[in-house]
């Protein structure tokens, strides 16, 4: 029993994989909070949470579903249509990730548990641009005590793969 607790908790501390030293330059400026205040939800750009393991990041398409007119004032926003007269596609840097041996559903996560987007990731309200850094930084600690709270399955196999 000793024996498995040192195990999940050094997997709990290798959980995350390591920040690289420079920061990735994302495509676009996009900024959440904007998006955010015109009652924008998480879902609209990050496909996939109610059915995949991963969320989707937008494609130029759904960009362009909204700018394909000027939306505002931002002097960054025309950047979405010079973008999309480039022929390039957008190509989000993810930065979030778990160690190989983690498994992690946002099906799971938002459709069976009904859970918020805020309550592993840092709320967006305020982010003025696209990530350029994990805004997420949980560990096997965090995730044993949100399991406990709401009653989820402790078993080490849920999750570890």
């Amino acid at each position: 029993m000793l024996l498995v607790a040192a195990v999940a908790l050094f997997a709990g501390a290798a959980g995350a994989r390591p920040v690289p030293a420079v920061s990735p330059r994302q495509p676009l400026p996009m900024s959440h909070k904007r998006h955010i205040a015109k009652d924008m939800k998480c879902r609209a750009c990050h496909q996939g949470v109610e059915g995949e393991a991963l969320a989707s990041f937008p494609t130029l398409a759904d960009c362009m579903d909204c700018h394909k007119t000027p939306q505002g004032h931002d002097p960054a926003e025309p950047e979405v249509r010079a973008f999309a007269t480039s022929g390039q596609d957008l190509a989000w840097v993810r930065l979030n990730r778990l160690a190989g041996h983690v498994y992690f559903s946002h099906a799971a996560h938002v459709t069976l548990a009904s859970m918020k987007c805020e309550d592993c990731h840092r709320d967006m309200h305020t982010v003025d641009r696209a990530l350029t850094e994990a805004d997420m930084h949980q560990n096997m600690g965090a995730c044993v005590a949100c399991h406990r709270n709401r009653h989820a399955s402790l078993d080490c196999l849920a999750c570890h793969k």
